[in-house]
């Protein structure tokens, strides 16, 4: 099966690592062209991961060799980190963030896969939390306040219950676990997400965070029923991701 060069790199999954940076920015009411060089260079770590899970996974059909997926995410993994330069050496921290997700990445497709749970912390964290933390130990320096804390909280909800969704259709580690206790999972961490998600925009007082309330219940939805979801619900939901980041944009440029 003959794969596109710009499909290699699946750039529509980058949300993932992108929309925690903007939702940090968006929160904290900062200036986005301070962050561009964090914001891109999440995106070419985020390259990074995919082009390394193919090379290592080898979970798609695709006509390149692992040589040739490693040379490129070596080079993605270098633009991405020379951008981030001038954060790590204000702030060497977030060196160690950088350098763990890779880490992280790395781990998970070599061994930590076929772990179904530890698998999606692995990926909340590398995805979701060290981008975020990247982002806010570079705002002025105020403590996080419980509304941000519950913000970030619920994404976290969020993420793990569409990585658990996302695991069940490619029917990988997670179908260890019956359906049954699948949707007992996905219904959870959903409930958990709008229930994180209200306190938040309480606290937070802003109104502009009601959508992320309403989107747990499209996984819910989905696992109405203890029956594995069909493969377009995949797509469903990175056009989802796709469109919350585009939201938070807007939010931050208006």
């Amino acid at each position: 099966m003959e794969t596109g060069r710009i499909s290699l790199l699946r750039l529509d999954y980058l949300f993932s690592v992108v929309v925690p940076c903007i939702l940090a920015i968006y929160i904290n009411d900062l200036d986005i062209q301070n962050y561009l060089g964090i914001i891109f260079g999440w995106s070419f770590i985020g390259i990074t991961g995919n082009l390394l899970n193919d090379a290592i996974d080898k979970d798609r059909d695709i006509d390149y060799t692992t040589k040739e997926l490693g040379t490129i995410a070596i080079i993605s993994f270098i633009l991405g980190f020379t951008l981030m330069i001038e954060t790590f050496l204000l702030e060497p921290l977030t060196l160690v963030f950088a350098l763990l997700s890779i880490i992280l990445v790395v781990g998970y497709c070599i061994k930590l896969k076929q772990y179904a749970i530890i698998n999606k912390f692995i990926l909340v964290f590398s995805h979701i939390v060290f981008p975020y933390l990247m982002i806010r130990i570079q705002a002025p320096p105020t403590p996080m306040s419980w509304g941000e804390i519950l913000l970030l909280s619920t994404f976290l909800t969020f993420s793990f219950s569409g990585q658990v969704v996302h695991e069940a259709i490619d029917q990988e580690a997670i179908q260890t676990f019956s359906q049954r206790t699948i949707q007992i999972i996905v219904i959870s961490a959903s409930i958990l997400t709008i229930i994180l998600g209200i306190l938040a925009m309480i606290l937070l007082a802003n109104y502009y965070l009601f959508p992320f309330i309403i989107v747990p219940i499209g996984p819910m939805y989905i696992y109405r029923r203890p029956t594995v979801p069909g493969k377009h619900i995949k797509d469903v939901g990175i056009i989802i991701g796709n469109l919350i980041m585009v939201y938070l944009l807007i939010l931050i440029l208006t």
